[in-house]
């Protein structure tokens, strides 16, 4: 991972963290499917609306991040929250 990638990586983690501040970061790693592109793997406790409200700002944010350097991210919820 470039130190580009990493650097644009943490912000994305960043900006999504102030609107949904119950994820915690865990790792960040490569996509198995395509090059440029990143997991930013997160742990959290979020209902299924705030999930999907996560995944909407990060596909927005992660557009405008594609569009001006190239990179693909996307931020994989690893969801602790206990089911009944």
């Amino acid at each position: 991972m470039t130190r580009k990638a990493r650097e644009l990586a943490m912000n994305l983690f960043k900006e999504t963290r102030k609107k949904f501040p119950e994820i915690t970061f865990s790792s960040i790693m490569p996509s198995p499917e395509l090059r440029k592109r990143y997991w930013i793997m997160v742990t959290g406790e979020l209902s299924e609306e705030r999930q999907n409200a996560m995944r909407e700002f990060v596909a927005d944010r992660g557009t405008d991040i594609f569009i001006d350097e190239g990179y693909s991210f996307a931020v994989m919820l690893e969801n602790t929250m206990e089911t009944a």
